[in-house]
């Protein structure tokens, strides 16, 4: 039935003088016609003005006698009220589904153009090398690339990132640190964007995480040895603990463990002379303490408070993850590494030749200076993510300082079997152990190895 036969017929179906299978043409037109309903209704409002004034001669009270009876009208209107709130619904539906692909595109768009200059990428970047730096041993794993211009969700390993409508984006990176030649997750670094405000939140498995590793620069030389003496801060408060019990704790542990263990040295050294001091012992150097200048200039260096996570320490990673996408050098020794069917650690990267090992000494040292100059040039977002103090970071005085006086190791977080760990107490250079996660033995490369989720 079309409209113009429904025109015809509308009186007849008001004054119900229609067949059964008449009425359903009519009434199926009607569900699929807002005009024709509209008429309709209409008709059936003016119907019922008319009955409301009786005294009025010039026109019938009941002009569609016998007429629907009431039961049917009020079917008749109650379906055509369903129906065009049910398309005001799907239309509406339509609408929020479209606007949120939409603000997806946008948003996507917003935080991924620009690729490595893009808001997103340069906020992850920051957020790994500021973790790195300031968190012995612990490193944040970025996306080895950039994510595309329009790609809203990506994930490697335990991290992910997703970007929603309206300019937010959510992303979860894993925290992790070596412990013997595995990675283990202690964390995970929530950073939340809208537009280029910047919310994080630090979770840790467990709720808490225990922190160890410490350090002393030479200024402070005397500060560990007169607390070993006396047992006591400059200040009278509660003693550090005896320097002497970390090689006592590496002593009673049994073999089948392996540990990570920080130290100091009494005076600062290279890369290559840290890397050859070493070299004879079964162990991996994992992060090093690096002097930025700030280190002499703490108000406190005269007492006992040793340099720690986000408070004053600095440093950077013997090897990252995110090292694979700033140097080719890097990249090529993990690769061959890799084809070799070794597992790819910080002392299997370096057994590839000694030409490569030098390269790869350079090319950390690049990586470093690569990445303070990126803080700087980021510190805005940099003082955002900064768990300590952001005026501690003092980022543009730290990177002229190396610029000015080159790389100089005063510490490092070493990992390996306790017992080997246990010979370091040999090395006059070192003191101020501090023995940090301990693992059933792991020391060993495995043939097989995968990861499921």
């Amino acid at each position: 039935m079309n409209c113009k036969e429904f025109a015809e017929l509308k009186d007849k179906y008001l004054q119900g003088e229609m067949t059964a299978a008449a009425e359903q043409a009519v009434e199926a037109h009607l569900e699929s016609c807002t005009a024709c309903r509209q008429i309709l209704d209409k008709l059936m409002a003016d119907s019922e003005t008319k009955k409301a004034l009786p005294g009025d001669k010039g026109v019938s009270a009941a002009p569609f006698e016998p007429g629907l009876d009431e039961k049917k009208q009020r079917r008749i209107l109650r379906w055509a009220k369903y129906k065009n709130r049910f398309s005001i619904a799907v239309f509406l539906l339509l609408v929020f589904v479209g606007l949120n692909i939409v603000g997806v595109f946008l948003s996507s768009y917003y935080f991924n153009r620009g690729q490595e200059e893009s808001r997103i990428y340069k906020t992850q970047r920051t957020a790994a090398v500021l973790t790195e730096f300031t968190f012995p041993n612990v490193t944040l794993p970025l996306s080895v690339r950039p994510m595309s211009t329009f790609t809203s969700m990506a994930g490697w390993g335990h991290s992910s990132l997703a970007i929603k409508p309206y300019f937010v984006a959510k992303g979860n990176y894993v925290l992790q640190k070596q412990v013997g030649k595995e990675k283990v997750v202690i964390g995970q670094l929530n950073i939340n964007h809208l537009f280029s405000s910047i919310i994080t939140q630090w979770q840790w498995n467990n709720d808490t995480h225990q922190e160890y590793l410490y350090f002393y620069h030479p200024a402070q030389l005397d500060a560990p040895e007169r607390a070993l003496s006396t047992g006591e801060t400059a200040t009278g408060e509660s003693p550090i603990a005896h320097l002497g019990e970390t090689w006592e704790t590496l002593d009673i542990l049994p073999e089948g463990t392996v540990a990570e263990l920080s130290f100091s040295f009494r005076q600062t050294y290279s890369i290559d002379e840290i890397m050859e001091m070493l070299d004879a012992y079964d162990l991996e150097i994992t992060w090093y303490a690096i002097a930025t200048g700030e280190e002499e200039n703490r108000r406190n260096r005269d007492q006992q408070e040793p340099l720690s996570a986000f408070n004053g320490v600095w440093g950077m990673p013997h090897f990252s993850r995110n090292m694979l996408s700033h140097g080719q050098t890097v990249y090529n020794i993990y690769n061959e590494t890799a084809t070799q069917g070794l597992s790819v650690t910080e002392s299997t990267l370096l057994q590839v030749s000694q030409n490569d090992l030098s390269n790869y000494r350079t090319a950390l040292e690049d990586y470093f200076m690569e990445s303070m100059q990126h803080l700087v040039e980021n510190e805005t977002i940099a003082r955002k993510l900064y768990r300590g103090n952001p005026n501690d970071l003092r980022l543009g005085e730290r990177y002229e300082y190396i610029q000015e006086n080159g790389i100089h190791i005063y510490g490092v977080v070493v990992t390996g079997p306790t017992k080997e760990l246990l010979k370091l107490k040999e090395l006059e250079t070192i003191h101020s152990p501090a023995l940090g996660e301990i693992q059933l033995w792991n020391w060993f490369n495995r043939s097989f190895q995968g990861t499921l989720y």
